[in-house]
């Protein structure tokens, strides 16, 4: 059977975003058993839910990019290789690393990134349903975009959207603006008395910060191994944005969403929100009074549910997998 390696980045200021996309690509390429994926990480690592399952090649974001993947290539015999980058990594010799490994017929795929290479690339798949191609027209790779081409997993099927008391906070891998010391208070002095607060702590973020006088009923759940329970079993859900955003829509969970990284997810949050399946908010402050306002409006986050899953009807993973088997002509 062919092999593909998955390259990505995952670190504490990376976050785990590219490292979720992978693991999804590579869950569905195992399910089709029809190529063989193995996963090659740069960064940090911990048992990511579903990584375990594949050989893992492991490496600081120290060790030299074009050589380490020229060896782990050659000792694999590998027939694609699939990289998702994160673009603060400045990789010397990356379009050299292009050129070597296509000259020995490898076929190569780039996930959200690396479009400037799209002359040497076989497929650039990017996870967005706001991505414009007219840039791009003259590339000579396949190129594909799409809500349809969004790369999560999901375990479970989705129930019927009902209301209740039952909140997830969803803050990312690292909590990188490290809102688990601000936003707790605010959840506490806005939300009713019944509300559940179930708040993921990721792998490389803080506790959230709780004084000795929370109303609210908190649940802290520290690294789990998926966020697939925790999304069927909530009401509502606070999340920045993200991959774990998608995680949610996809189950027809009302969410509230909002970026705490400046001004960089602008251009997709104002797309997102001409779409009618989730609440946009400015910061981490309106997004707790517009989830209040979301819980009140039963209405609304119906609406929300009934287009979040018809817009998440198809699995970005299985069309990617897919996408790979006619590159690889299995």
């Amino acid at each position: 059977m062919p092999k593909i390696l998955l390259v990505c980045h995952a670190s504490a200021d990376i976050g785990l975003g590219h490292l979720s996309r992978l693991t999804a690509l590579a869950q569905s390429l195992e399910s089709d058993g029809m190529v063989v994926p193995e996963m090659l990480i740069f960064g940090d690592f911990f048992p990511k839910d579903g990584i375990l399952n594949f050989s893992t090649h492991l490496f600081s974001l120290a060790d030299d990019f074009v050589t380490t993947v020229q060896k782990v290539v050659a000792a694999g015999d590998f027939n694609a290789v699939a990289f998702d980058l994160h673009a603060s990594q400045d990789i010397k010799g990356f379009d050299t690393l292009l050129f070597r490994l296509k000259n020995n017929d490898i076929r190569l795929i780039a996930i959200d990134s690396l479009l400037e290479f799209c002359n040497v690339l076989d497929l650039v798949w990017i996870p967005s349903f706001n991505f414009d191609i007219s840039n791009h027209i003259n590339c000579k790779c396949i190129i594909k975009s799409g809500w349809d081409s969004y790369l999560i997993q999901k375990r479970f099927p989705t129930k019927e959207w009902a209301p209740g008391s039952k909140i997830l906070v969803l803050t990312g891998g690292s909590d990188t603006t490290k809102l688990s010391r601000s936003l707790p208070e605010y959840l506490d002095k806005s939300l009713g008395n019944d509300v559940e607060i179930n708040w993921v702590q990721g792998p490389f973020a803080e506790p959230p910060k709780l004084s000795n006088e929370n109303h609210l009923n908190w649940i802290i759940h520290s690294s789990p191994s998926g966020l697939d329970e925790l999304i069927v079993n909530s009401n509502y859900v606070l999340t920045v944005f993200g991959v774990a955003l998608f995680e949610v829509l996809q189950y027809g969970v009302p969410a509230v969403v909002f970026s705490p990284y400046g001004n960089k997810d602008d251009p997709e949050l104002r797309a997102l929100s001409a779409q009618n399946i989730a609440s946009i908010a400015d910061n981490s402050l309106e997004a707790v009074d517009r989830l209040t306002s979301l819980i009140a409006d039963d209405d609304l986050a119906r609406s929300y549910s009934y287009n979040s899953l018809k817009k998440l009807a198809i699995n970005g993973a299985q069309n990617l997998a897919k996408q790979i088997h006619l590159l690889l002509e299995v």
